[in-house]
């Protein structure tokens, strides 16, 4: 069991602390200090005047740091946690991307991840693990979303944005080969083509990254069982056919292939334990995918103060599944399974920028395509100390279209006032068919649900001097119901939706000089008809899978982040989270667990970083992460309870004009610490088994500009 949240220092304690800080940030005269605009409040509001917390990642802060892709970011920000694909590959103030019980989910997703500001599908955003690599930013917006972003961004968004071409940039490319431990290897090409001077350019960016990890497979002799092997390719094109941005096309195509090991799960060897990281399987683990996103942005600016824009995308991905179905070394069951996702969206948004009033109106259109099944035939572990035959095939389909309008207005009144109220009505229709075939019993399911959501958010702002605001906000997050089938019993249930109640207290403040920067949220959450996952009496866990509105549960905590530039080249900053959650009400197969934390919720996290640069050509850049420790699994918290994280990664280098060379190192403090457990009991196993961070990773890197 983990311990008690209430031993951390309390979140108003902290909050205090947050604005005793403030006192001292403000002084000498006002230069002129570049915003930084949020791109995912689809408002060009400024980091600084929104009240949603927003962990945000410069340009500078991912180029030099040790950051390679969205896990990293998500290591690096407070009440962020990174766990398991399929069960759960993330998670934000304490709750988990999959639900709360981490099951199998084709479509509900309760973070969405957003990459050339189209939505990724659920399972691709499990899978896909976008690259930070000639990315211009980052942003990690924590908490309800959907009123502007849609149901599926109940938790949080989070945004990747890539670099666009650029008619200044003129021929400009670059080339980055690094090197390093357990077979690392990671290369990167940026092209920058100007076809028409302020009418007409294309980026080009193409990324390699593999490396072996350090876990062996005992019983077929492959030493590569937490691969990592990507390839990515991007195509960006920007036209203006006046020359201006009154009018731009900006077209843009990635594909991302992978033979990663999305899972490369290791089990405890006699007399050893997971750091051993061996894997006994006789079967080698596949996970190949291929992922394509095609994006259309269209923007008019109408005239000073009115802007349309029209984004359309397709997203595209397939996953193959070969693993072990018995998880042992001998030859009972081998599995093979697969996801597809289509997913086709348009938005049209309509911005007005007036001196005291602004606004956003907005209207959204998809249509979702989940896919997903397996078969495989064979004996498996009854969990009983037997086995029980195996001779199963599964082929399930949702298709899930949605429309909503949705708007959002901003009024500066009163001087130091400032108020946001923003609403969406949204309509979802799920249709699914489902088929299985388990030792002969077949089962062929179909059925479709309506949902419609009206979902509202209010903040109020007030500027305490023109350096520093307070203010406070509510937003409702919704999450659609559905229809939820046990595969191997042949039995189909509805599920109504889930609501959380939100309501935060935020700080921010940015000196007048623009060096120091102070911002914190305190936030409360009130979850109710929290959808949950049972299996049925007689029914396979994670296939035989109900959901159903049991739940109830509150979710408090605060974020404080912290950026300080005390001297020219030298930029420090910090980020602090402290979550408490707690199921008030929850039944869990017949057992009570109220009062149980969720699970992949560390009750504290921070993070210590700072990047230097000499004017003589050094540079440096690295952080430190601490992770509290947490528990996989609702139903066995003892067992899947995982480690705290100590991470300190960096770079160290020297640079001149065209090049720069460095030293990178991953994990060097050498942490063993697990991403996460599974209840190996189940199946008949001891204990727990699961994935594990990689060890100490060093190596050399190389860039050359032109």
């Amino acid at each position: 069991m983990r311990p008690n949240p209430r031993g951390k220092p309390t979140v108003s304690l902290a909050f205090a602390l947050t604005l005793t800080l403030t006192s001292g940030g403000a002084s000498g005269a006002e230069p002129e200090i570049e915003e930084i605009l949020v791109i995912g409040s689809k408002t060009n509001a400024s980091r600084q005047e929104l009240s949603t917390s927003t962990g945000y990642f410069s340009e500078e802060r991912l180029q030099d740091d040790a950051i390679y892709n969205v896990e990293d970011i998500f290591a690096r920000t407070a009440n962020a946690f990174t766990g398991t694909a399929g069960f759960g590959a993330y998670s934000i103030r304490g709750v988990n991307n999959n639900g709360i019980t981490g099951a199998f989910n084709a479509s509900n997703a309760l973070a969405s991840v957003v990459v050339n500001q189209v939505a990724l599908g659920v399972s691709s955003g499990d899978y896909v693990k976008p690259s930070m690599f000639d990315a211009n930013s980052a942003e990690i917006l924590r908490g309800p979303q959907t009123a502007v972003q849609g149901p599926n961004s109940l938790i949080g968004a989070v945004y990747i944005n890539y670099n666009k071409p650029s008619f200044d940039a003129g021929n400009e490319g670059l080339l980055r080969l690094e090197g390093g431990e357990l077979d690392t290897l990671r290369a990167g090409l940026v092209q920058n083509i100007v076809l028409a001077d302020d009418v007409f350019a294309a980026r080009i960016a193409l990324e390699k990254r593999e490396t072996e990890g350090d876990a062996t497979n005992s019983t077929t002799g492959s030493d590569d069982v937490q691969r990592e092997d990507e390839e990515t390719a991007r195509l960006a094109l920007l036209y203006r056919p006046n020359g201006t941005d009154d009018l731009t096309f900006e077209f843009t195509y990635l594909r991302n292939e992978s033979d990663s090991n999305a899972f490369g799960l290791v089990v405890p060897p006699p007399g050893g334990d997971l750091f051993d990281r061996v894997q006994p399987y006789n079967v080698d683990d596949e996970y190949p995918s291929d992922f394509d996103q095609l994006s259309l942005q269209v923007g008019w600016q109408i005239s000073d103060r009115w802007r349309l824009t029209s984004i359309t995308g397709s997203n595209q991905f397939e996953l193959f599944q070969g693993f072990d179905g018995d998880l042992t070394a001998f030859d009972f069951l081998a599995v093979q399974g697969f996801i597809e996702e289509e997913l086709l969206s348009q938005e049209l948004r309509l911005n007005f920028e007036g001196d005291r009033l602004s606004g956003l109106l907005g209207a959204f259109y998809s249509d979702g395509e989940y896919r997903s099944g397996f078969s495989g035939v064979g004996i498996f572990p009854d969990g009983e100390g037997g086995v029980a035959p195996f001779n199963t095939t599964t082929d399930t389909l949702e298709t899930i279209t949605q429309q909503a309008v949705f708007g959002q207005v901003t009024w500066s009144f009163a001087d130091a006032f400032r108020l946001t109220a923003g609403a969406r009505l949204n309509r979802e229709e799920r249709d699914n068919d489902n088929f299985a075939d388990n030792n002969g019993l077949v089962s062929d399911l179909s059925a479709s649900e309506t949902f419609d959501q009206f979902i509202p958010s209010l903040a109020l702002s007030y500027d305490l001097s023109d350096t520093t605001s307070v203010g406070i906000s509510y937003a409702q997050g919704i999450q659609a119901g559905g229809i939820a089938f046990a595969v191997f019993l042949g039995q189909s249930n509805p599920y109504d939706e889930e609501t959380t109640e939100n309501y935060e207290l935020f700080l921010r403040h940015q000196s007048a000089d623009g060096r120091f920067i102070l911002n914190a949220n305190l936030f409360y959450i009130d979850w109710t008809d929290q959808q949950i996952t049972s299996t049925l009496p007689g029914g396979f866990p994670g296939f035989d899978d109900f959901v159903i509105n049991a739940g109830r549960s509150t979710v408090r905590g605060v974020e404080v982040e912290i950026e300080w530039s005390p001297l020219d080249g030298l930029d420090l900053f910090t980020s602090i989270g402290v979550t408490d959650t707690e199921f008030d009400e929850f039944v869990l197969n017949g057992q009570d667990l109220s009062g149980r934390a969720f699970p992949g919720a560390p009750d504290f996290n921070v993070t210590l970083g700072a990047n230097w640069r000499n004017a003589q050509g050094w540079f440096a850049a690295g952080s430190y992460s601490y992770v509290d420790s947490a528990y996989t699994e609702v139903s066995a918290p003892a067992i899947t309870e995982i480690s705290e994280r100590n991470l300190l990664s960096g770079r160290l280098g020297y640079e001149a004009d065209q090049w720069r060379a460095y030293l990178w190192g991953t994990n060097l403090l050498d942490d063993e610490y697990e991403l996460g457990l599974f209840d190996g009991t189940v199946f008949g196993l001891g204990g727990a088994y699961g994935r594990v961070g990689q060890p100490r990773t060093l190596g050399v890197g190389f860039q050359y500009n032109w």
